[in-house]
C-alpha cells in the first residue's frame, strides 16, 4: 500500500462548504502541506454581482461558481503546481498512479458520483434530488494498493474530510459502465517552493484596486424569501440559499486572510463580525426556505440590511487602510 504522508493533516478549510468540490479539495490539501494556505483567500471578497448573476439569473447552485479565488495561478504563487492530463481511459490511470503517490503527489480525477456507494448513502441521507445523482465530482486520491485506491473526501454531516477505501471493483465497474464521464479533468498537485510574498502582494493590491460593490444582494435575497419558499424546489437549490452560503463561506476565508496581514484591528474585528453574521444569516435564510422554525420574513430582511450596511463601512476601512499601509503582507523571511 503506497500513502501520502500527512493524509490525516488533509481537513477542511471551508466549514461553510461553498467551494466547487475540485477547490475544496486543493486548498485542503494545500493546507496540510503549508501554515500559509491562508494567503491563497486575498479575493475573497469577489463581486456579489457575480454572485447574483450566477445564484438569480443562470439558477446555478454554490458548487457549480467559480470563485475568483484559490485558482491555479494563486497555488502556484503559494508554491503549487497544479499538472493537467485532461482525460484518461482506465488502464493509463490504473498503470500511472503508483508513481505519482510515490513522488508524494496526490492525484485527481472527475467521475459520476452515483458509481460510488459512499455517495449514493450521502446523496440519499441529505435529500439530494435524483436528477442529480449523476453529476460529476472531483476524487482525491492519496494512496493505493492492490484492494483499492484511498480517497480523501467530504460526505460526512460536518463536510470534514477522511480517508476511505473503495475497491478497485468500484472504479472497474463504474467505468465500465460510462467510460466517457470517468477519469475526466485528471490531475496531480506538486510543492515545488515556499509562498512568493512579492506575488501576493501585488495580486491582493490589484484586487482592491478593482474592488467596486455596493452589496444589493442581500436586497435581493430578502426580496425574494416569501416567493422562494413558496416554491416546490428542494431548499439546498433556493437562488437566496446558495447566495448566502457563498456569502458567508467568502467572508469566513477572507477573514483568514486577514490575520496573516498587517491590517489593524479595526479592520479584522469588521470582517470577523461580518463573517460571524453572515454565516447567522445563511443558516436562518435556509432554515426559512426549508418551513423550519425560524425568524421572520421581516426579521430577516433587517438582518440583511444591517449585514449590508457593514460589508460597505468595512470595504470602505479595508481600502483606505491598505492603500496607507507601505507593506500588507509579512516579510520574505518569516514565510516559510
Amino acid at each position: 500500500m503506497i500513502e501520502l504522508p500527512g493524509v490525516d493533516r488533509i481537513r477542511t478549510q471551508d466549514p461553510n462548504n461553498h467551494l466547487h468540490c475540485r477547490k475544496a479539495q486543493l486548498l485542503a490539501y494545500a493546507g496540510s502541506r503549508t501554515a500559509w494556505s491562508d494567503l491563497l483567500m486575498y479575493g475573497a471578497l469577489g463581486s456579489t454581482s457575480d454572485v447574483y448573476r450566477h445564484c438569480y439569473l443562470h439558477g446555478r447552485d454554490r458548487w457549480a461558481f467559480d470563485t475568483p479565488y484559490v485558482t491555479d495561478g494563486d497555488l502556484r504563487l503559494l508554491g503549487f503546481e497544479v499538472l493537467s492530463a485532461e482525460r484518461v481511459d482506465l488502464d493509463t490511470f490504473e498503470s500511472g498512479l503508483a508513481g505519482f503517490l510515490s513522488a508524494g503527489q496526490p492525484v485527481l480525477f472527475y467521475a459520476p458520483r452515483n458509481h460510488f456507494p459512499y455517495w449514493v448513502e450521502f446523496m440519499g441521507r441529505t435529500g439530494t434530488v435524483r436528477e442529480e445523482y449523476g453529476l460529476l465530482h472531483s476524487f482525491l486520491v492519496c494512496g493505493a494498493g492492490p484492494d483499492g485506491v484511498l480517497l480523501v473526501d467530504n460526505t460526512a454531516d460536518d463536510h470534514e474530510y477522511a480517508p476511505l477505501m473503495v475497491g478497485w471493483d468500484v472504479l472497474r465497474d463504474g467505468y465500465a459502465r460510462e467510460p466517457e464521464r470517468w477519469f475526466t479533468g485528471c490531475s496531480t498537485v506538486r510543492q515545488a517552493s515556499g509562498p512568493d510574498r512579492e506575488g501576493f502582494e501585488a495580486a491582493y493590491r490589484a484586487f482592491l484596486a478593482g474592488f467596486r460593490d455596493g452589496f444589493e444582494l442581500y436586497d435581493v435575497v430578502g426580496d425574494n424569501l416569501v416567493m422562494e419558499r413558496a416554491s416546490a424546489d428542494a431548499t439546498y437549490r433556493s437562488p437566496g440559499v446558495n447566495s448566502m452560503a457563498l456569502l458567508a463561506g467568502s467572508r469566513a476565508l477572507f477573514r483568514r486572510f486577514l490575520a496573516r496581514t498587517g491590517h489593524g484591528e479595526q479592520v479584522r474585528t469588521a470582517y470577523a463580525r461580518i463573517a460571524q453574521l453572515a454565516t447567522v444569516l445563511s443558516d436562518r435564510v435556509g432554515a426559512f426556505q426549508a418551513g423550519l422554525h425560524a425568524l421572520s420574513a421581516d426579521q430577516i430582511r433587517r438582518g440583511l440590511a444591517h449585514l449590508r450596511l457593514s460589508e460597505q463601512r468595512a470595504a470602505r476601512l479595508l481600502v483606505d487602510e491598505a492603500a496607507g499601509l507601505p507593506q500588507i503582507l509579512p516579510a520574505a523571511a518569516s514565510v516559510r
